[in-house]
């Protein structure tokens, strides 16, 4: 491709459309950069209405000495309209995709698409999340503890290790060891996160179960005893509403525990009103579990039944805690990618699609996360989800920048990838996976270095707190929903689950005070950031051990660039002219307050320290 093709930009962000959240029938102005040096004749907007192809004539309507900035008006008769930019050359011919220039038509499916209509969580683009596994947070109510020996299953007994030891690896333990952290507990440190800069919660499942993680919900309308019951969760509620923060919790739609009375009574009496909210194993004719561990209980969403039970009664159990005491902000739904899905019935798309105004229509602000260690993207459009947990998008592939750890390394699996990803390939897998939806969708995804299902992204990088460092910058400047691991910002390391789920410890001598520090100023300028809280997003360098990437509002363009090799950085020539930057343009680093000044197109970058990470924001 030409040189000039790679200047060629555009995005669904504030910056090249007039309103990224429009209503139906509205007429919105986009705009495409290009370089000014593009030998572009005329540029058409090729959006797909009814069915049928719709070109709209752009113009040029501001240029300076590096780009063209090309604006045309787009109507949206309907929810979604999808779209591309045809740029005509004097050698024929260029199509714009989200997926990036072609000198080729592309199919439909690699448009951008606006949504008309759509209501997002505005509360999310503000949002800094925070990760708890309640069992391990903080023990603000001893009284409640589990104690060793009062739950038994399969003959084993529980137990009651002390406050920071190790976990019980699960084979040994079976989940069953309780350190005794509770909802008080969060509240006695919300002093702490709000320090932080967090002011949102995402709460792995506190329902009534028997293991610590409580994937195995007895109960969908009771908090566990041990964590202090519906009135903690109250009284969280207020504490939480006193300090503007939100909290979304975590369910199980794809499975129950096995001791939920639904399970048992459907094992008592074939007959039983919860018969047929199973699936039955063709071969045995049993009850089928999730993967095949008894403790969990496939779910059966041919079963109308417990669609009300689950979504549709007023009382349900998604809706049921969206309402005043509780007045929750939203769902992390547990393996959505499963939900609704076994043998012949693939129900994920009608399940999901179906629940959606359900939830909306009781709290037209509630998140709707989908947990998706693979691509949730077809649950993206608007109508289903409003996120998923980013694994694919963001997560994996800068795990695997950082540290070459792949799905699958961590349980010894053949497939698993231990070499390091290189710099070309992460950006390619962000834009691909980005592509894949809309960006007003891309702009709330659920995104974290690490989580309770996977590595602490500290023993991913060897131990080596720079490395965490320069994941971290690149969690917070990424577009979408960043969110912190609990502990992650002190330093806390660990291995595969159970090992990722160590207590907090909360004597400050064995915190990494540099990196709460380094936390604390990264989500400050994440909170104070219109570029990076809503901007779009442009790669511009993704060569050796360098990443930068651009983002930008109508008033503020910050360069997020990170450094992973060893040693002093060599020095690199960061194209600024694709990001529409002029020479002379000054840059400061929000960081360190160094300044780096555009010439000859571009920014010379050198002089860098392993993991060092630079937030350079455009001088106005």
């Amino acid at each position: 491709m030409p040189d000039w093709t790679r200047g060629v930009h555009h995005d669904g962000s504030i910056m090249h459309i007039s309103n990224p959240l429009p209503a139906l029938h509205e007429t919105v102005t986009i705009t495409l950069r290009t370089p000014a040096n593009a030998p572009i004749n005329h540029v058409f907007i090729r959006a797909i209405v009814d069915g049928e192809y719709h070109r709209e004539v752009m113009t040029v309507t501001e240029e300076n000495t590096v780009a063209h900035i090309w604006t045309g008006e787009l109507k949206l008769p309907q929810h979604h309209v999808d779209y591309c930019f045809k740029l005509m050359t004097d050698e024929g011919a260029y199509y714009y995709t989200a997926r990036g220039m072609h000198r080729s038509d592309s199919p439909d499916s690699d448009y951008f698409t606006l949504l008309a209509g759509y209501e997002a969580p505005e509360w999310i683009q503000d949002a800094i999340f925070y990760q708890i596994f309640p069992d391990r947070f903080n023990n603000g109510d001893p009284s409640n503890d589990t104690q060793a020996g009062e739950v038994e299953r399969n003959g084993l007994k529980s137990t009651k290790p002390n406050w920071g030891e190790l976990p019980t690896p699960w084979l040994k333990s079976r989940s069953l060891d309780f350190f005794g952290g509770d909802l008080q507990g969060i509240i006695d440190k919300l002093d702490y996160l709000q320090d932080l800069g967090i002011n949102a919660l995402y709460l792995c499942p506190i329902f009534t179960a028997s293991t610590n993680h409580k994937y195995d919900i007895q109960d969908f309308w009771q908090v566990d005893k041990h964590f202090g019951g519906n009135e903690a969760l109250v009284a969280l509620r207020k504490a939480l509403d006193e300090r503007g923060m939100h909290i979304i919790l975590d369910i199980t739609t794809n499975h129950i525990g096995n001791r939920n009375p639904w399970y048992l009574d459907a094992v008592e009496n074939p007959n039983a009103p919860t018969a047929d909210f199973f699936d039955y194993d063709p071969d045995t004719g049993k009850i089928d579990t999730w993967l095949g561990v008894p403790l969990l209980i496939k779910l059966n969403y041919k079963s109308q039944k417990l669609r009300d039970r689950m979504y549709r009664d007023a009382d349900s159990a998604l809706r049921f805690w969206l309402n005043e005491p509780y007045s929750i902000d939203g769902w992390r739904l547990d393996v959505a990618n499963m939900t609704g899905n076994l043998r012949e019935n693939q129900l994920d798309h009608e399940v999901w699609h179906e629940m959606r105004p359900y939830i909306k229509g009781e709290h037209p602000q509630a998140y709707l996360l989908g947990e998706y260690f693979m691509d949730g993207t077809p649950h993206l459009a608007g109508d289903e989800l409003d996120a998923s947990m980013n694994y694919t998008g963001f997560n994996i592939p800068a795990r695997r920048w950082i540290g070459g750890e792949d799905v699958g390394v961590a349980d010894g699996k053949p497939w698993g990838d231990t070499e390091l990803l290189p710099s070309s390939a992460v950006a390619e897998q962000w834009l691909r996976f980005m592509a894949a939806v809309p960006y007003a969708i891309t702009l709330q995804q659920f995104n974290q270095l690490c989580s309770h299902d996977t590595t602490r992204i500290l023993r991913v990088a060897g131990e080596d707190k720079d490395l965490v460092r320069a994941g971290a910058a690149l969690l917070i400047g990424f577009p979408g929903t960043p969110c912190i691991y609990y502990g992650d910002e002190i330093g806390m390391t660990g291995g595969k689950d159970p090992d990722n789920r160590r207590c907090m410890p909360w004597d400050e001598s064995e915190w990494d005070c540099d990196m709460l520090d380094y936390y604390r100023n990264l989500v400050s300028i994440r909170k104070n950031s219109s570029a990076l809280k809503y901007g779009g997003f442009q790669v511009l360098f993704a060569e050796g051990d360098l990443l930068a990437y651009q983002r930008h509002t109508p008033d503020q363009t910050i360069i997020v660039a990170v450094y992973r090799g060893p040693g002093e950085s060599p020095g690199y020539q960061i194209p600024a002219w694709q990001g529409g930057l002029e020479d002379g343009a000054k840059l400061k680093d929000l960081l360190s307050g160094r300044t780096f000044t555009v010439a000859n197109g571009h920014l010379p970058l050198s002089g860098l320290q392993h993991g060092q990470a630079l937030l350079l924001e455009l001088q106005q």
